[in-house]
């Protein structure tokens, strides 16, 4: 395990649907910049090692999936993606569903 050290990460989430809502989205954008505020707030200065789940690591593919999985908890639409970036060109992208 690597020692533990800072990083500032950035999270892009994807939703999938095959129909648009009434109002003609996939997903209201409010909703999900509201859920990724408070999830991501949990986390927010924290070691991730002692912050998330035993079973998930500290990295940026353990941490996508960790809020892929929490998302959609709280988003009734399909999460297609989430991408976590750590630094410039170092990203890791998780697909729930393949």
């Amino acid at each position: 395990m690597e020692p533990s050290h800072k990083h500032d990460w950035s999270v892009t989430a994807a939703f999938r649907a095959n129909r648009l809502d009434t109002d003609g989205f996939v997903v209201d954008f409010t909703v999900v910049q509201s859920a990724l505020a408070e999830i991501t707030g949990e986390l927010e200065g924290g070691d991730l090692n002692d912050l998330l789940p035993p079973d998930f690591a500290a990295t940026a593919e353990c941490l996508a999936e960790y809020l892929a999985g929490r998302l959609a908890e709280r988003i009734s639409r399909s999460v297609h993606c989430v991408r976590v970036t750590e630094a410039p060109g170092c990203e890791a992208a998780f697909y729930p569903n393949g």
